[in-house]
């Protein structure tokens, strides 16, 4: 089986490569079946897990899982068949060799598709033999072509997917106006509320501004009673210093006239 797997991949892989297309493809001579053979399958796997796989490719028009008659249990292998031939091409180039559940995939096209023969117990022909019942596609949830919402699963998906599209639907017509009035007055509301902020930046502006020309001003005072506190220091050690001049020329002329007034009494006494 891996040498089947192998070899398909490796016609595909070369065909890629070379770009082969249309009838120089090697999928060309299957071109009238829309049935692909799946092999190498899990058997715990349903119908409905293997349509969901390979439903990626193309819509299901039938899911044929061979099982034995006695135990009902999947024999490990089925056909499914598209309801557009091409999606064929797609799913064997992309899915043989795939591991699903750590089991590899044998994924080929199906030259002659033999519909499984089903007898009616119940209903004998003449001879008293079951009647051959007429073979029907299953769809992808087995109750025929294009038949949906069979399955509560999928039921349960497309009601979330129906309730979604409601709530998106209401949350648009929420957001959107009702009409060109309403649109009009949501436009000058949204100006008028522009304009409005505009003018309050502005004004905050104008403030800022004012309260910097005032800073400037208080700096610009702080600084020149600085220097005059400065100047008025200086001024006063001058003042200070020159008192003290005074004050000791005072002393010295003072002192000059005791000792002059001492001389003076000394050469009388000569």
């Amino acid at each position: 089986m891996s040498q089947n797997i192998n070899a398909t991949k490796n016609v595909s892989e070369l065909e890629l490569k070379e770009g082969l297309e249309g009838s120089r493809s090697w999928h060309y001579q299957y071109r009238h079946s829309a049935y692909i053979y799946i092999g190498g399958l899990h058997p715990g796997l349903s119908e409905g897990d293997i349509a969901i796989v390979f439903a990626q490719f193309g819509e299901i028009v039938d899911v044929n899982m061979v099982r034995d008659r006695a135990t009902g249990k999947s024999k490990g292998f089925c056909f499914i068949c598209y309801e557009d031939q091409r999606a064929t091409n797609l799913a064997v180039d992309n899915m043989n060799g795939f591991q699903l559940l750590k089991k590899a995939l044998r994924v080929d096209h199906c030259d002659k598709f033999k519909a499984p023969k089903e007898f009616d117990e119940i209903d004998l022909d003449e001879a008293g033999d079951p009647k051959l019942l007429e073979y029907h596609a299953t769809g992808a949830e087995g109750k025929g072509h294009q038949v949906y919402n069979i399955l509560d699963s999928q039921k349960k998906m497309t009601d979330a997917n129906e309730d979604k599209k409601k709530h998106l639907a209401k949350r648009i017509a929420q957001a959107a106006p009702e009409d060109a009035d309403e649109a009009w007055a949501k436009q000058f509301e949204g100006t008028v509320k522009d304009e409005s902020a505009q003018e309050t930046a502005r004004k905050q502006l104008k403030k800022l501004k004012k309260d910097k020309t005032e800073l400037k001003k208080m700096k610009k005072e702080a600084k020149r009673v600085k220097k005059e506190m400065k100047q008025a220091k200086k001024e006063a050690k001058a003042k200070k210093a020159k008192k003290g001049q005074e004050k000791s020329g005072k002393k010295a002329a003072k002192s000059e006239s005791s000792d002059s007034s001492g001389s003076s009494s000394e050469d009388s006494d000569s």
